[in-house]
C-alpha cells in the first residue's frame, strides 16, 4: 500500500509538471478560455483536469479508466478500433501525448485527429524516439531497436512482461506520417532555448534539427490543412 501511494504521488507530480509544460506551449497559439480541447489518452486524468481549469471545455478519452482525478473534464471510454465519438471539426485543440506509439494503426489515429480538429485548430503531439537508448516504458536499454520476437524474449528474461506492445518511431517515420495531413512544427528547438518558460528544468543546449535522431522525446504542433 505504501508503494502504491508513493507511485501515485509520483505520477501526480509528474503529470502536473507535464500539464504545465503543455499549457505553456498551447498558450502561445490559442486563448484556452475559448477552446474546446480533446485529450487523447486520459491515463491518471491529471493533465485533463489541469487543462479543464483554463479551457472552455475539455473532453478526455481512453481505452481503460485509470483515473486518479476526475474533475474539470468529461471522460469517455472508447474502442481503439472505431472512430472517435465526436463530430467533424468539433475541437480547437487535440492533445496526443505519448499515445501514438501505443496504437496499431497510426494513420487512422492521425486521420481521426484531422477529422475532429477545426480548420484553425492545432494538435500537440509528443512521442518517444525509437533510437533513444533507454526504452521509456520498460526502462530497458535498446529494447525498441530489437525485432519483436527478441524484444519479447528480452522482457521475459528481465521479468518485465511477455509481449512488447509499444511501437516507438524515428523522427523520419513521424515526418512521413505528418506530411499527408498536417503542417507540422518541431517545437523542441523553441523549448530548448528557454526551458524555464515552458516549465522544464533541463536545458537542451539550443538543440538543432541535426540532433533529432538522438532526442529522447519528439514534441510537435500539427496544424490542419487540406492536401
Amino acid at each position: 500500500m505504501n508503494h502504491f501511494k508513493s507511485h501515485a504521488g509520483l505520477t501526480y507530480v509528474t503529470r502536473i509538471n507535464k500539464a504545465k509544460n503543455i499549457i505553456s506551449i498551447l498558450n502561445e497559439y490559442k486563448d484556452l478560455s475559448k477552446c474546446k480541447i480533446l485529450d487523447i489518452g486520459t491515463g491518471a486524468g491529471v493533465i485533463s483536469s489541469e487543462l479543464g481549469k483554463l479551457a472552455k471545455e475539455v473532453y478526455s478519452i481512453d481505452v481503460v479508466d485509470e483515473r486518479i482525478t476526475k474533475k474539470n473534464y468529461k471522460f469517455k471510454k472508447i474502442n481503439p478500433n472505431k472512430k472517435l465519438p465526436f463530430k467533424n471539426k468539433f475541437f480547437d485543440i487535440v492533445i496526443s501525448n505519448h499515445v501514438i506509439e501505443h496504437v496499431n494503426d497510426k494513420k487512422f489515429h492521425l486521420a481521426e485527429i484531422f477529422r475532429v480538429l477545426e480548420e484553425n485548430g492545432i494538435c500537440y503531439l509528443a512521442t518517444p524516439n525509437k533510437l533513444w537508448i533507454i526504452e521509456p516504458h520498460y526502462k530497458l536499454p535498446f529494447l525498441s531497436l530489437l525485432p519483436k520476437k527478441i524484444a519479447n524474449l528480452y522482457l521475459i528474461i528481465t521479468n518485465k512482461g511477455k509481449f512488447y506492445d509499444v511501437n516507438n518511431m524515428s523522427y523520419n517515420s513521424l515526418i512521413k506520417l505528418f506530411r499527408k495531413s498536417f503542417y507540422y512544427e518541431n517545437i523542441l528547438v523553441k523549448i530548448s532555448k528557454n526551458p524555464k518558460r515552458y516549465n522544464l528544468e533541463i536545458n537542451f543546449l539550443n538543440l538543432t534539427n541535426l540532433l533529432n535522431p538522438i532526442i529522447k522525446v519528439f514534441p510537435f504542433l500539427l496544424n490542419y490543412f487540406t492536401p
